[in-house]
């Protein structure tokens, strides 16, 4: 990197169907990346064209009918290729926002001013309350990197769905490796909770329909795993970086979308498997199930399992759950 000069600073989005959230994130990131390129899934909600109305992003079509979120990371990141200089990449979906007044903190002089193979830890603060003024904080995830010329043959995990979003640069030591505390990611993926289960209710699905034999308790675990995490007030400067700047996020957000397209998903899926696949998930709310026209296809012991399962979350991480959670993977 030549002296005074900031590297690049590439954020790499994936898309499918996102026009709820997605003009307030490209309003957003456009104030601090130089480029932002999206991968557009054969969005029919507007999604295309509200990306191209903003002149730093770079529009790369993803023509793949199904959810394959590891091939569509592997498009971003050729495109990110193309672009010529000192590179940092940012893996952001549309629903998250970088936090308070970032580029004025000890962390983001960290990431600027990095080097080669350096990659980038931080946290979620997970929007939840009626209002959305309050968050659960995440867990540390790798959000980005510095590009070396060995990155660009990094290989992506075959993951489909919670994938892992940037490649791991093979000369990256734990010295290279910052968890940056002060950091966050505002995430908008709960301000409504039907697109969320809906959203989780796909995701759930699309896994079983390619693994047939994944647990029923790993997976309901997991979609758990943050039920029993309380609330905390969002701090008071969460939006600073933007309302300084004159931008409103909520003004760009469309909080009742309940994410219909996650739903035609599952009903195609259903459709081409048969339903009684799917019958162990935890998934048939019952005003759902009359909303799509659906028969409940669990049975007794089934339905008595996933009482069992909810009853027993609370306590998720104490031994004796744990020990009964091995027994039932293998009967069930």
């Amino acid at each position: 990197m030549s002296i005074g000069v900031e590297p690049l600073k590439i954020v790499l989005t994936p898309v499918r169907n996102e026009a709820w959230v997605l003009r307030a994130f490209l309003e957003a990131t456009s104030l601090w990346a130089d480029h932002i390129i999206i991968a557009d899934q054969m969005s029919t909600d507007g999604s295309r064209e509200i990306a191209k109305e903003y002149p730093k992003v770079t529009l790369v079509d993803n023509d793949r009918q199904e959810m394959h979120q590891a091939a569509t990371r592997r498009l971003l990141f050729e495109e990110a290729k193309k672009i010529e200089g000192d590179k940092i990449l940012f893996a952001l979906d549309a629903d998250e926002f970088l936090a308070g007044d970032f580029v004025n903190s000890d962390d983001w002089k960290k990431i600027i001013n990095s080097k080669a193979n350096d990659v980038f830890w931080w946290r979620w603060m997970n929007l939840c309350g009626d209002d959305c003024s309050q968050y659960t904080l995440g867990q540390y995830f790798y959000w980005a990197v510095h590009v070396s010329e060995s990155l660009w043959e990094g290989e992506f995990p075959d993951n489909y769905i919670h994938e892992w979003r940037l490649p791991w640069p093979p000369q990256t030591t734990e010295k290279n490796r910052y968890e940056l505390e002060g950091l966050f990611s505002l995430h908008f993926a709960k301000v409504n909770q039907n697109r969320q289960r809906n959203k989780e209710r796909f995701y759930q699905v699309s896994t079983v329909a390619r693994e047939p034999k994944k647990s029923m308790v790993t997976l309901f675990r997991h979609y758990h795993e943050s039920e029993d995490q309380s609330c905390s007030m969002l701090p008071m400067d969460a939006y600073k970086f933007y309302e300084d700047r004159g931008l409103v996020l909520w003004n760009n957000t469309d909080t009742k979308d309940e994410g219909g397209y996650y739903t035609s998903e599952v009903l195609r899926i259903f459709k081409e498997v048969g339903i009684r696949r799917f019958a162990m998930l935890d998934i048939w709310d019952e005003d759902w199930m009359k909303r799509n026209n659906l028969q409940d296809p669990r049975n007794f012991f089934q339905k008595a399992l996933l009482r069992y399962l909810r009853m027993t979350n609370p306590k998720a991480k104490t031994l004796w759950v744990r020990c009964m959670d091995k027994v039932l993977k293998i009967i069930v």
